[in-house]
């Protein structure tokens, strides 16, 4: 492929993005990963005989991934992918789904800050095991948590307890080799290994199942997701006593055999849902709607551009929400331009002071804040849920 036709490529990827994102420098380094990520799809699918239509629909916490091998995959985060109606027997490990979720539990009593804290040094050495997986407990791993908040409604319909509590866990139990299945991530299990199809595009490797082995790895998603759900119950159940179960989902994952959410998550089955921002700052208790409606792909100006494509369904079945602020980067102006070298990308910044400009592959090492209300506003503003309640944050936990 000359550079003209990897030009027109990147520019068709381009045109199957969607993006509902803030517009400040990590949503926009974010979309253009992206173009990288579904040129690569688009190769593979029409390469196997299907209509190149994979699509990604940008929630308005859009931001970058600080997984290495998942941003070099050309992939960003706070959004869901689709490639195909649920019936292609294609997976793209290159998303790496994991089931990295949240925990909402309901209290009537506000919990005693002594007693939870030294719950949580204990479960640090209590050799937990479920389904006969030793659990190695991720509290207090890069940004996860066990936040305690008072419940404020504001959908007066709505019975909540005037407690809560939310954890953020994910588990790596299932990520490699494991006794339950084959593993959820390429490059830690032997197993995907030698079942995954590398399939060479212009812009990197796609790492791919196809076939049966992509039918077995969404059944094993479907396994792990049940067990990391029941791993976060688990979790509540030796923190806290009387609770009831107000919401526990994914957020990061697979939510058919053809799409996948990151960072943000599934609303189509009506339910309350988190979403939450920074530690000092309220989170939010939404009720998730089926979403996006005809009215507000009219008025973000995307119908044209999905009838085009043949993506108008991929765009009606969004239901997507998302679950954080997601990150902004406060010392990046913006996005320069992106250089490309013997199939590498760096990425030019421009720094907040003084005009220096950063090059640099991966985002990781910038200087990483969260974002706050605007994600809330604007999840209203495109009808993706309404506000059930208020979390006012109490006391924030972490191993």
């Amino acid at each position: 492929m000359n550079t003209s036709e990897k030009d027109a490529a990147l520019e068709r990827a381009a045109e199957h993005i969607f993006s509902m994102g803030l517009g400040d420098v990590a949503a926009q380094m974010s979309l253009h990963n992206m173009r990288y990520g579904l040129a690569k799809f688009h190769h593979v699918l029409k390469e196997l005989g299907y209509d190149p239509d994979a699509t990604f629909i940008g929630t308005p916490d859009l931001t970058v991934t600080r997984n290495k091998p998942r941003w070099n995959a050309g992939i960003g985060y706070g959004g869901k992918i689709t490639w195909g109606p649920g019936d292609r027997e294609v997976v793209f490990l290159d998303v790496k789904p994991n089931c990295c979720g949240m925990l909402v539990g309901g209290l009537e009593q506000r919990p005693d800050l002594h007693t939870i804290t030294r719950r949580l040094d204990g479960m640090l050495d209590d050799d937990a095991v479920l389904d006969g997986v030793p659990i190695q407990w991720d509290i207090g791993t890069g940004n996860h948590f066990v936040d305690l908040m008072a419940v404020e409604p504001v959908d007066p319909e709505v019975d909540l307890p005037p407690w809560c509590f939310v954890l953020h866990f994910a588990g790596g139990e299932l990520r490699g080799d494991n006794p339950l299945g084959m593993g959820l991530y390429w490059h830690a299990s032997s197993e995907l290994a030698t079942r995954m199809e590398v399939f060479e595009t212009p812009w990197g490797p796609c790492r791919t199942l196809l076939g049966g082995d992509a039918g077995e790895y969404y059944e094993f998603f479907q396994l792990a997701d049940d067990f990391i759900r029941r791993r976060r119950l688990m979790a509540a159940e030796r923190l806290f006593d009387d609770f009831d179960v107000i919401a526990n989902l994914h957020h990061q994952g697979l939510v058919g055999p053809n799409e996948v959410v990151l960072g943000c998550q599934d609303s189509s089955r009506g339910e309350i849902v988190p979403v939450m921002l920074r530690e000092s700052t309220p989170g939010y208790l939404f009720h998730a709607r089926p979403n996006l409606s005809d009215g507000i792909i009219n008025v973000l100006g995307w119908r044209e551009r999905a009838e085009r494509h043949g993506v108008m369904e991929h765009l009606r079945n969004a239901n997507v929400i998302p679950h954080g602020a997601g990150y902004m980067l406060p010392d990046v102006s913006h996005l320069v331009q992106v250089h490309e070298h013997n199939g590498r990308r760096y990425y030019e910044l421009e720094a907040m002071e003084g005009g220096v400009r950063i090059v640099l592959g991966t985002p990781t090492d910038l200087t990483y804040a969260y974002r706050g209300r605007r994600i809330i506003l604007s999840s209203v503003e495109h009808g993706l849920g309404e506000i059930a309640a208020r979390l006012q944050p109490v006391e924030v936990l972490k191993a």
